[in-house]
């Protein structure tokens, strides 16, 4: 059975990424489903202790269960509002923990540093029109699962949620999941 990562980077239990999640579950009904909260995750942050260049893994272990998942995920799908042009602070927090796997590849050798490919998507919602900082949320995930042995190649922005004049898109959720799952 294939692996589904649900990433979410909102405060918000009742908010639109979590409404967007109920609705992209559904399509996903045939893989076992794995959700991180990364506000409840509570993440440190990456302290550059130079642990992981020599050591697989991280010093910290407050997300080793996360990243069994991560690795044995077939899926990975983002969902986070842009705060101040970027993700909010614990989802941050989990990519910047990425320098595991960074360090795997190019301090250690590990190529690829994860060993099971991965279709990525990001869904990405903001109080204004915010497309550039939503393409460049995007462009830093791409770069990074360029070196994770993953490729971003799904994603759906709205925008104007602050306004209340968005729309969730049948279309455009349904293209985002057909791209996700390829």
């Amino acid at each position: 059975m294939k692996k589904f990562l649900i990433i979410d980077g909102s405060p918000r239990k009742d908010g639109v990424c979590a409404e967007l999640i109920r609705q992209v579950k559904p399509y996903f009904i045939d893989c076992e489903i794995k959700e991180y909260d990364t506000f409840a995750l509570a993440p440190a942050p990456c302290c550059d202790c130079k642990y992981c260049e020599f050591h697989e893994g991280c010093c910290n272990h407050d997300l080793d269960i996360f990243f069994e998942d991560f690795e044995a995920a077939d899926y990975i799908a983002f969902f986070t509002p842009v705060y101040n042009n970027f993700f909010p602070a614990p989802l941050k927090a989990v990519v910047d923990r990425f320098q595991r796997y960074y360090s795997a590849r190019f301090k250690r050798g590990a190529n690829p540093p994860i060993e099971k490919f991965k279709r990525v998507g990001t869904v990405i919602v903001a109080g204004s029109n915010a497309r550039a900082a939503s393409d460049y949320m995007t462009n830093t995930l791409k770069q990074s699962f360029a070196v994770l042995n993953g490729e971003v190649c799904a994603r759906y922005f709205i925008p104007n949620t602050d306004l209340g004049k968005y729309t969730f898109n049948n279309i455009e959720l349904q293209k985002f999941v057909h791209q996700l799952r390829g």
